[in-house]
């Protein structure tokens, strides 16, 4: 009877522990059910806590979308005006060869000015992403990065994509920005490849380095907020993220992903 799940038994000849007995089975029986409360309210909170995670991050990439607009649009043409009205206050300066070189210094920083807008604005929302999809973005990014870094990268796309679903691409890509930052802070890499595919339903997306590679206990670490980000944007897509690294051979991190539906039965989404 034991091995079919009775906690007790009773022997007749012995039946002053029958009230013990079933005392204990019912403290053990009010301590399953409590158990069985707790991690069910703790898999509800588990849940709250993901999807508030979600709709902040939904918060966070409109704002971010919102004042890379203005930032462009608002400031970039006041700068561009700024510019033509210079470039007519110097054609009026006449011979004056101090106020030329001042003029001309003048231009010069409004053009430095006008560059680092348009990077503070890509940075805040790539406008690829948003115009030509996920894969134009990806190899946007990862020309950037070498360019910025000096790291050689190399890029590979097997997807036939148009533009999916704005928020699936968005959340890629953003996993795809953290897993150049963290080559970036931790890799010591020099080269990088980026392979991005279908693989049957599902989106596969692999970073690979060739730098000092990732522990298991930088993999397990709580702390390792990064990792903890990426794993929590995929799951919000019903994917999953993996890390696997060798001692001085580099890391690789590859994340997987259904597929929006369009895409997965071979229909690009307009």
């Amino acid at each position: 009877m034991l091995k079919k799940g009775a906690t007790d038994y009773v022997l007749k000849s012995r039946l002053t522990r029958l009230v013990p007995a079933i005392n204990r089975a019912l403290r053990e029986t009010e301590q399953r059910h409590e158990n069985d409360k707790a991690q069910e309210r703790l898999m509800r909170s588990h849940d709250q806590l993901r999807a508030l995670t979600g709709h902040l991050q939904f918060v966070r990439e409109e704002e971010r979308t919102r004042i890379a607009r203005e930032v462009h649009d608002e400031l970039g043409q006041a700068l561009t005006g700024l510019k033509l009205d210079l470039s007519w206050l110097s054609n009026k300066v006449g011979g004056d060869r101090v106020l030329l070189r001042r003029t001309k210094a003048m231009s010069a920083h409004i053009d430095a000015t006008i560059q680092a807008v348009r990077r503070i604005a890509t940075e805040l929302r790539p406008g690829v992403l948003d115009s030509l999809g996920l894969a134009a973005a990806i190899e946007w990014q990862t020309m950037d990065f070498q360019e910025r870094t000096g790291t050689r990268c190399e890029v590979k796309i097997e997807v036939k994509e148009a533009i999916w679903d704005r928020e699936f691409s968005t959340t890629c890509f953003r996993i795809f920005q953290e897993m150049l930052t963290n080559i970036i802070r931790h890799a010591k890499a020099t080269q990088v490849e980026v392979r991005l595919a279908q693989v049957g339903h599902e989106l596969v997306l692999t970073v690979r380095d060739n730098g000092r590679g990732i522990s298991q206990g930088e993999i397990a670490n709580a702390r390792s907020i990064g990792l903890i980000g990426m794993r929590e944007r995929a799951a919000e897509l019903g994917g999953r993220v993996f890390f696997t690294g060798v001692p001085a051979r580099g890391t690789t991190v590859t994340m997987r992903a259904p597929m929006p539906t369009a895409v997965a039965k071979g229909i690009g989404a307009a």
